[in-house]
């Protein structure tokens, strides 16, 4: 499903943008997080765990690009020496792997 983004996703992203002083960005994750929680399935037997949430992503074209630009400059200074990758840097890329699943 396009512009869905689980809760880990957007927490991670919000923790490292925070390091930016990105505040603008960092308020608009955490509005989302706020107010744009999909609800879960009836059934569901984990509803009061937040780890599993999902969201409406409801971002600008600007402000999804803005959020990738900055994943991929934290990806490419996680890189060692060498040019090689760390354990930081799958994250990284795992995180704008799932921002540029994003629609807008």
């Amino acid at each position: 499903m396009k512009n869905i983004i689980d809760y880990l996703t957007i927490k991670s992203t919000i923790n490292e943008l925070s390091k930016t002083k990105n505040d603008a960005l960092v308020d608009k994750l955490l509005d989302i997080l706020n107010n744009n929680k999909i609800p879960k399935p009836e059934k569901h037997n984990r509803k009061e765990e937040t780890e599993n949430n999902h969201y409406k992503i409801d971002l600008s074209k600007k402000q999804l690009n803005d959020i990738i630009d900055l994943l991929i400059d934290f990806e490419a200074e996680s890189l060692t020496i060498d040019g090689e990758s760390t354990p930081l840097t799958s994250h990284f890329a795992s995180l704008v792997d799932k921002w540029l699943s994003v629609k807008v």
